[in-house]
């Protein structure tokens, strides 16, 4: 997946908002989220999976450390 569109970001804040049951307003994309919310690694396995099945990519489970923030997950997700 080359290229972010801004829908892409609104997609991936939505499940990241859902899954760590927090308000878009308190996620930044720089918010790291095992650190400010206390997600641990199972909530980042869980966004991972349901990145994968809603934007029908394939992302390989290593890269689980790089997506503790949406910036993190723009990164993974481009080179998807």
């Amino acid at each position: 997946m080359a290229e972010i569109t801004d829908d892409i970001r609104e997609r991936v804040k939505k499940i990241v908002c859902d899954i760590l049951e927090v308000e878009p307003a308190e996620l930044t994309e720089t918010t790291v989220y095992t650190e400010e919310f206390g997600a641990d690694s199972l909530a980042v396995i869980e966004i991972l999976t349901a990145l994968e099945d809603t934007l029908d990519v394939s992302i390989d489970q290593a890269e689980a450390p790089r997506m503790v923030s949406l910036a993190g997950i723009y990164d993974v997700l481009a080179e998807a």
